[in-house]
């Protein structure tokens, strides 16, 4: 067995030796269970002391521990009973609360632990049933559809040589994502052809018939790798869902499997990747059964690995609430001193039972301190969660917010918030899914200079999305059936790349008569596929090649019955940074690069560029508001894409630095294409965004869109939107060359906004906001110049350019609250940095939705969310603040004015009976105020969107702020 270094392991499976382990302390963990996952805080014996650990974190239970304490003293004022046992039950039902979460987390850890999964007993020699827990690094499973992994596995052998995968409740998204064997495995495990055929021999039969027989051909597989040896190098466990590194070795193949590695030419140790893996938790879609083996088990999981916490959001509300408890307990000490001190000046015998030995002004202080504590009341924190849970729970039962299409309800995912929503001045907004339906849909094509028509129906409200541009679809058949037409040749590549360039799958219709069904990792690509089919260039199949990463396309066109076959030897993925995707297939002896991309890389990646025509189609279908993609292509020499691929792979299997890697070698192929067309996709406004947009323009809200798209689309978005308006004066800055041009363009903006007569909207693009962010006193400028204007939208951002504009408003505004609002992964990060994120459930994932503060359905639920909600809780949380500390301020002026009476004078009598110090801040004046202020509406929600000015108090502060306590206390004294 091979050395290993720390925190990589080496696991060997054969039929001689059975499972091994290096270093086997991996399977000594947690008791002999190290699959277990445990996401508790307590053990029943550390229950009490964490609790109260955490619960002493917060300043306020520290004061109130101190009175506790002193009240203890023989010479107290009152009773320790009326403080200690209301301070104790505040203690306890945090901490019970803390109990039933730990209670509620425990029941989900069994649920999951507990869970049943198949495993290979190397005794019987047959898979077994077995508790997820108890599965060791190196096991064998057996995965069925539609059931989830038990631990981050290495796949042995996949079913028809390919494995897809829901990792939905993973990174969020929802496409499906391939997995496969690695080469030598599918090399030797490619004589298994009885897996080609197992839905035909299982359909019909009985389901307990159907699963023996899925076993039965899943230990013949794992027999099959059992007799070669298989040993396993694992690098270290990693958070990234795309972080597997490692190397697999046959220690004792067979001669078939040793004359299957020499045909397919499989050199060992044979490398490993993600693409060989499947996470804990992902579901195994669209094929019958999965052989894999244990790889990462318990912590070592990527779902464990990536459990951190983010930073928990503070509102604030809670900092000033903080700052008026700390002015209040300054006052008190002063009225104690002041106290002590006019005692002594006046002669003031102390009663008898004070202790002589302490100084007579201390034992006065510590008793005053008794008697007015109660200024800031034990129970301010404990009433502010419960009116905070209240208007979460009002969030969450909103029929106004209830998507009609879904039935999804809006949901507070915490309450910490909500009065946060009623204070905003900035509001930063994704486009595509945000305001747009995030449903494409080819609206025209460009082939050549000649734009070959509008594809969309004509008749939405009769025409399905299936239905789209029949008049269109007619014409291209023609075309495409017609090889002595013009356009024949070319018309003919374009559908052929656009069915040939992405990642998608194909799921066959039941219907012979009926389209195939396509999924795909983006919208755009499934919008081209439905296209390509629509016209007859149908995407049929795709399957891996065994031995080897490549994949077998299969196209049907409609001249022909016979299918079109492409082998994909390479595909080079879409990143944010790259803007576009690559793919090397091979057609008979021919082997070409495909690539398609935004217009501003790919015209610098071809050998000429856009002609006159091509470019005027281009800068039409942007102005349209249309999404725009270039297709390229170019033909590679065989030698050369033999040499390239293997570099290509090297960098694929890097533990460091992977993606610049991949990029580098990437580069070396996408260059010196030749044009093929233009695509450009429709993604229409979702209903109710250009009404949302001007009423919250109304509110005094800020609004700001965000995207990576284009520029001139996404102005033409904006425009339809009613951000911009006819009226307002447009000022650009684009194209930055670097700091110093960023400086200059923002000076030259600045002169014409002095001279604007109209409103102001700025177009920025990533280039500037890179540049501009890097320069000396460039953001400064940036947010002087964003204050002058209406709107912003700024297009080309990456997702961290996206954060860094929201965290430099904040920066700038100490006293502004931001608010993001997005539904894709892209957009997680801008979320996060600004005060409130708002999740859209949209078609990218649920990776926004987590993320999020609050999630909701639709763009103009936001309306609702802000001006009804938002408004309503920041006005009842300001009032109950004020209100709760003006009644125990006015409890304490009782005892203050009572001290200086002469009966009394200054002798640390207190003014009323104890059981109404109690019972008044609490019963009398305490729960009638939470369930009136909770829900109290001013005005109906029906009113509030037809008189957005309203909100404006909340961007004022007009409900609490510094001005408005101090009148609370003054009138509380008065």
């Amino acid at each position: 067995m091979a050395s290993v270094l720390a925190g990589e392991r080496v696991l060997s499976i054969s039929r001689a030796s059975g499972r091994q382990c290096v270093p086997p302390g991996h399977d000594k963990r947690q008791n002999g269970q190290p699959n277990r996952i445990s996401t508790t805080r307590f053990t029943l014996a550390t229950w009490l002391p964490k609790s109260l650990f955490v619960q002493f974190q917060r300043a306020a239970n520290i004061y109130f521990l101190f009175i506790s304490a002193i009240v203890l003293l023989d010479f107290s004022p009152i009773m320790w009973s009326s403080t200690v046992l209301p301070f104790c039950g505040v203690l306890l039902w945090t901490a019970l609360k803390d109990m039933y979460e730990d209670m509620r987390r425990r029941r989900d850890d069994d649920a999951e632990n507990l869970r049943h999964c198949f495993r290979w007993d190397f005794t019987r020699k047959q898979f077994t049933t077995a508790k997820w827990c108890d599965v060791l690094c190196g096991d064998i499973l057996l995965g069925l559809q539609d059931e989830p992994f038990p631990a981050d596995a290495l796949v042995l052998y996949a079913n028809r040589g390919q494995a897809y995968i829901s990792t939905v409740n993973l990174d969020g998204e929802t496409n499906l994502k391939e997995r496969r064997a690695a080469d030598a495995l599918s090399a030797i495990t490619d004589t298994l052809t009885q897996g080609s055929n197992v839905r035909s021999l299982t359909s019909g039969k009985d389901e307990a018939v159907a699963h023996e027989l899925v076993q039965a051909l899943a230990a013949q597989a794992a027999e099959m790798v059992l007799e070669q040896g298989l040993e396993a190098k694992l690098a270290a466990p990693k958070a990234g869902l795309v972080d597997m590194d490692g190397s697999l070795s046959l220690k004792t193949p067979t001669n078939a499997a040793s004359k299957a590695l020499s045909e397919h030419k499989v050199a060992m140790p044979c490398p490993l990747n993600y693409e060989h893996f499947v996470p804990r938790g992902c579901v195994l879609r669209n094929i019958p059964y999965v052989v894999s083996m244990a790889a990462y088990v318990g912590p070592d999981t990527k779902t464990r690995l990536n459990c951190a916490q983010t930073r928990a959001k503070i509102s604030n509300m809670q900092h000033y609430l903080n700052r008026g408890v700390q002015g209040l307990v300054i006052t008190l000490c002063l009225f104690n001193i002041y106290a002590a001190i006019w005692a002594e000046i006046e002669g003031v015998e102390n009663p008898e039972k004070w202790p002589t030995s302490w100084p007579a002004p201390a034992t006065r202080f510590i008793v005053y301190f008794i008697i007015l504590y109660q200024i800031v009341p034990i129970s301010l924190y404990v009433l502010f969660e419960i009116i905070k849970l209240l208007l979460g729970m009002q969030v969450n039962k909103d029929p106004q917010m209830v998507d009609p299409r879904t039935g999804r309800a809006a949901l507070a995912r915490t309450a910490d918030l909500v009065e946060e929503m009623g204070q905003v001045n900035f509001v930063f907004s994704d486009k595509t899914g945000t305001l747009t339906e995030n449903e494409m849909i080819l609206a025209r094509c460009c082939i050549h200079g000649h734009d070959l028509g509008d594809f969309r129906p004509q008749f939405p409200s009769t025409t399905t999305k299936a239905e789209v541009g029949s008049k269109q679809q007619e014409r291209i058949k023609q075309i495409l059936s017609s090889p002595d037409c013009n356009l024949h040749a070319e018309v003919r590549w374009f559908f052929l790349c656009m069915a040939t360039c992405h990642n998608a799958q194909v799921e066959p219709a039941l219907d012979p008569s009926a389209r195939p069904h396509f999924s795909g990792t983006s919208p755009d690509e499934v919008a081209f596929l439905e296209s390509a089919s629509s016209v007859g260039v149908t995407f049929t199949s795709r399957e891996r090649l065994p031995g080897r990463p490549g994949w077998q396309l299969r196209l049907r066109e409609p001249s022909s019955e016979q299918e079109l076959i492409f082998e994909i030897i390479c595909e080079i993925p879409f990143t944010s940074d790259r803007k576009r995707m690559s793919v090397i297939c091979q057609r008979g002896d021919q082997v070409v690069c495909i690539c398609k991309g935004a217009d501003s890389v790919m015209q610098d990646l071809c050998e000429k560029q856009l002609g006159i025509a091509d470019s005027d189609h281009l800068a039409e279908y942007s102005k349209s508001g249309l999404r725009t993609l270039v297709f390229a292509s170019k033909v590679l020499e065989r030698g050369f894409v033999e040499e390239w691929h293997s570099r290509y792979v090297q960098a694929q299997t890097k533990a460091e630095g992977r993606e610049e890697a991949m990029a580098e070698v990437a580069a070396e192929v996408e260059h010196s294409f030749s044009i093929v067309g233009i695509s450009a996709i429709e993604d229409k406004l979702q209903e109710g965004v250009p009404e949302a947009i001007v009423t919250i323009k109304k509110a005094g809200i800020r609004f700001w869109v965000l995207t990576g798209d284009k520029t001139e689309t996404a102005v033409e978005i904006v425009r339809a939107c009613q951000l911009f308006t006819e009226d307002m004066l447009l000022v650009s800055l684009l194209s930055c060359t670097g700091p110093d041009h960023s400086l200059a363009l923002l000076k030259s903006a600045q002169e014409k906004i002095e001279v604007a007569q109209g409103g102001i909207g700025l177009v920025l693009d990533g280039t500037f906001v890179g540049a501009v962010l890097q320069a000396d006193g460039g953001s400064a400028l940036l947010y002087t110049l964003a204050m002058a204007s209406r709107a912003c939208v700024c297009c080309r951002l990456s997702p961290q350019q996206k954060r860094k504009l929201v965290e430099l408003i904040k920066a700038h505004n100490k006293r502004g609250i931001t608010l993001a609002i997005g539904d894709g992964a892209n957009d997680v990060s801008m979320l996060q940095g600004a005060h409130v994120g708002i999740g859209i459930h949209g078609k990218e994932g649920n990776q926004a939705v987590q993320a999020s503060d609050v999630a909701i359905s639709q763009f103009r639920f936001l309306v609702p969310l802000l001006l009804c909600h938002g408004r309503r809780a920041y006005r009842r949380v300001s009032v109950f603040l004020c209100y709760i500390l003006y009644k125990h301020i006015v409890l304490a002026m009782g005892d203050m004015i009572w001290a200086h009476q002469c009966s009394t004078r200054f002798s640390g009598q207190i003014a009323y009976p104890e059981w109404m110090s109690s019972a008044f801040p609490a019963l009398i004046t305490g729960l009638p105020v939470i369930v009136a202020i909770g829900y109290d509406r001013d005005l109906p929600d029906e009113i509030v969107p037809l008189c957005p000015e309203i909100y404006m108090a909340g961007i004022d502060r007009l409900y609490f702020n510094a001005r408005v306590f101090v009148m609370w206390v003054l009138s509380a004294v008065w």
